[in-house]
């Protein structure tokens, strides 16, 4: 069999992989069973050559190919004459014999890349998953390690790893084996997964930018009580503001979302569209007024012309009421 897996979502292509490579029978057998291409300078004749041997002591043989539809999809020359034949060449393939191309990126459905392995394919595209579906997914990995949790720290820990799945994986484990037989909590997740505390922060610079002063205010002595510093604050708050301005420099270049994050290095999706969602009550002039002001406080600070908590409360109260 032919099989596409494609896509940026890098886990759970790698589990469905996982699962075919299992195909090939024991564990004892499959590293025998099983080839694989990596790199630019293997060829189309070898990719063939290794599919139609026939399996040694084991059901299945497994052939992977990496990046080759890839480099098919961008026209890549240096791929040669050969690989124009693709469609042709896979046709008589035993079937004992599964051949996985694996793309790190979605292809285009009706590309050259896709159409080139022909309609009896299996394809699988594993695009990177959204809010809603990645807390489904958060939801069914506790269940999967045998583990439950409530509905916000479900929210939380999604928040805090953002698209990466593999990394959303590794930390539902941990707080499975930390929690036990009672639920996770907001509060586990809170003391067990990394940056939880600067996720804390992020909350508090929403508070303010989004003019909610009892939020804010409420954050930022919880932030404070549990240790953060005046300085760590102030440098989050003076990041968000600049992501803002940028945001709004780029939406008015006519620079698409998906672009605009990799222009302002912000690669989690749940970050970025909270960035563009608060760069529509703002303008570059207020943003700018916010800049200079948090610039005196820290200032203030360093001179030693104001208590720096008592200064860090001012500037929230002021800036979340404004």
């Amino acid at each position: 069999m032919i099989r596409v897996l494609h896509g940026e979502d890098e886990y759970s292509s790698s589990e469905a992989l996982a699962k075919i490579r299992a195909s090939a029978g024991p564990e004892e057998v499959r590293d025998p069973n099983t080839t694989v291409f990596e790199g630019r300078s293997f060829k189309l004749s070898d990719v063939i050559g290794a599919a139609q041997v026939v399996p040694f002591m084991a059901d299945r043989r497994v052939v992977i190919v990496y990046g080759a539809l890839e480099r098919m999809q961008k026209r890549d020359k240096s791929m040669g004459d050969e690989w124009r034949d693709l469609a042709d060449s896979l046709n008589g393939l035993p079937a004992t014999t599964e051949l996985v191309f694996v793309e790190g990126v979605s292809l285009r459905e009706n590309g050259l890349a896709l159409k080139s392995v022909g309609p009896s394919a299996r394809i699988q595209q594993f695009r990177r998953m959204r809010r809603p579906e990645l807390e489904s997914w958060v939801r069914d990995r506790f269940v999967h390690y045998g583990a439950s949790s409530t509905r916000e720290a479900v929210v939380r820990i999604a928040w805090l790893a953002g698209s990466d799945v593999r990394l959303l994986d590794q930390e539902v484990k941990k707080l499975a084996l930390y929690a036990g037989d009672r639920e996770v909590t907001p509060q586990d997740v809170d003391l067990m997964v990394p940056d939880a505390r600067e996720a804390s922060i992020f909350a508090t610079v929403d508070a303010v930018l989004e003019r909610r002063p009892a939020v804010a205010m409420k954050l930022l002595y919880s932030l404070l009580s549990g240790g953060s510093s005046v300085q760590s604050i102030l440098s989050m708050l003076a990041r968000q503001v600049r992501l803002l301005i940028l945001t709004i420099e780029l939406k008015q270049q006519g620079v698409p979302q998906d672009e605009l994050g990799k222009r302002i290095g912000l690669t989690n999706q749940y970050a970025l569209d909270k960035t563009m969602r608060q760069s529509m009550s703002f303008g570059t002039d207020h943003l700018a007024n916010i800049m200079r002001r948090l610039l005196a406080a820290d200032l203030a600070i360093k001179q030693g012309e104001m208590d720096e908590r008592l200064a860090v409360e001012i500037l929230v109260g002021e800036l979340s009421a404004a």
